[in-house]
């Protein structure tokens, strides 16, 4: 396990970390890991199926970072800019898995890009096993203009096929064993393999939102969000819009073959609210899980699960485990 530490004070090399609830008798409230620097806690401290498994390659100044999680929560409170830190650029990747980030036979699937701005807040949460990926690099690194890179910061983009494989290539520097870079021209060649990295991601990222259909590229990008945070009570197609730096008339002419943002979020909640209904959680009630999923009301909540389902919640809670308890 890693020693508790900010990015800039961990050591070069890889490094391994495996924390989850079996691991130890407490989790550690206090770790934080990677190049953001996240601090990691249970999304529920009464779910067993909470862990974080990874590893990341430090150079000299540019760390990237790979790890399986499930039922975590990463977070990282806004910090002052220090005036005269050398410019970051700082990447989070994420995805839904079938198994370990080190297995290349697992599917990676729903694959989003953030560009973070380093003294920004991060809270990320993780409900179903997913991949993490994480880089931190200095801006002179990257070979991307700073106004290029301004112009991306907070801002998230759906990976396509090519952009998935990139990443997924990295994870083999971790396997290479700590031997192969314990001299100080390997760490300088990984900040400048890692700073290369960066700048072609983020440059096809940019390429493939440009160069695709308009509309086809708000929906993507509209979903990867709305699968990210539908349960946060403050999303909505306005917010959407305003993050995506579009009007709601683009919004909604991007969803008009399909199914509109407004009920994606709907359903997308509803189906969160069936997963938690269904699960084994003692305590489990109806007006919890409309407020954890995001809908202001249970009365609401309960007409839009009955007309989804067609089931109260109290019964679809119920009907499981009754199946749950005769098998």
């Amino acid at each position: 396990m890693l020693s508790s530490g900010s990015s800039g004070d961990a050591p070069p090399g890889i490094a391994w970390l495996d924390v989850s609830i079996g691991s130890s008798p407490s989790w550690p409230t206090r770790l934080r890991i990677g190049p953001l620097g996240l601090q990691i806690a249970p999304v529920d401290v009464s779910r067993r199926a909470f862990y974080f498994k990874g590893a990341r390659l430090r150079g000299v100044r540019c760390m990237w970072a790979a790890a399986s999680l499930n039922g975590a929560l990463l977070t990282r409170p806004a910090r002052p800019r220090p005036p005269d830190a050398s410019p970051m650029v700082q990447v989070l990747i994420r995805g839904e898995s079938s198994g370990s980030v080190f297995d290349p036979a697992s599917t990676f699937s729903k694959g989003v890009l953030r560009v973070v701005d380093p003294c920004a807040e991060v809270s990320e949460s993780f409900h179903a096993n997913s991949h993490l990926y994480t880089l931190g690099v200095h801006q002179s690194t990257v070979g991307v203009e700073p106004a290029s890179l301004a112009e991306m910061l907070g801002g998230s983009f759906a990976l396509n096929e090519f952009q998935v494989q990139l990443v997924r290539s990295m994870v083999r520097l971790m396997m290479a064993g700590p031997d192969q870079l314990e001299s100080p021209s390997a760490m300088v060649g990984v900040d400048r393999y890692l700073g290369a990295f960066t700048g072609l991601l983020l440059r096809t990222v940019v390429s493939a939102a440009g160069e695709s259909d308009g509309g086809a590229t708000v929906r993507a990008r509209t979903e990867a969000l709305i699968d990210e945070r539908a349960t946060d009570p403050r999303l909505t197609p306005g917010t959407i819009a305003t993050e995506l730096n579009i009007s709601l008339r683009q919004l909604y002419r991007a969803f008009s073959e399909s199914e509109s943002p407004a009920a994606l979020i709907r359903r997308r909640r509803l189906e969160r609210a069936a997963e938690l209904l269904a699960s084994r959680r003692q305590g489990v009630n109806v007006e919890m899980v409309a407020l954890e999923c995001g809908f202001a009301s249970a009365e609401y909540f309960s007409r839009a699960f009955r007309r989804e389902f067609g089931l109260s919640p109290r019964a679809y809670r119920s009907r499981y485990r009754e199946v749950a308890v005769s098998r």
